[in-house]
């Protein structure tokens, strides 16, 4: 059986790419991949990944990530994609190079960004990996020990 942050990786890139209003889509989805899941099941899913309701016209409904509004926000889903997606970290003097899951460099480097931290020059993201430019080294090393913290 694949785990569960597949499943739920799964599920995050398939409310991004497609309208999805019910669980049952997002069961129907899962099935197609070979992944037999209770409703019960996808229910804990979609309040783990913080996915909402929003209303999409017409009386219709979609499933959304949950817009981030504050910085305690910002960092809880940043630790939140951290523990499900990045693999890896390592910091040449003042970039910090992120290597995450297929497809999930950028909606990290986003959450990153939001962050609006002066240390952080900015970020770039390719599939998989995401650059992180620091101010200085000691920004660099001093950052990548809190991104480290989000891995435990």
């Amino acid at each position: 059986m694949p785990s569960k942050e597949y499943r739920q990786r799964l599920i995050e890139e398939l409310v991004e790419r497609e309208f999805i209003s019910t669980q049952s889509e997002i069961a129907d989805y899962l099935k197609s991949k070979g992944i037999k899941v209770t409703q019960a099941t996808i229910s804990r899913d979609v309040n783990e990944l913080r996915l909402v309701r929003l209303p999409a016209g017409n009386g219709q409904h979609r499933y959304r990530s949950t817009p981030l509004a504050v910085q305690e926000d910002v960092v809880g889903e940043l630790t939140q994609r951290f523990k499900l997606f990045v693999r890896s970290m390592d910091r040449g003097e003042n970039i910090i190079v992120v290597r995450t899951d297929e497809g999930h460099a950028n909606g990290i480097a986003y959450v990153l960004d939001k962050l609006d931290r002066e240390e952080i020059v900015g970020t770039l993201a390719g599939q998989d990996t995401i650059l992180i430019i620091a101010r200085g080294s000691k920004d660099a090393e001093d950052l990548l020990d809190e991104l480290e913290s989000f891995l435990d």
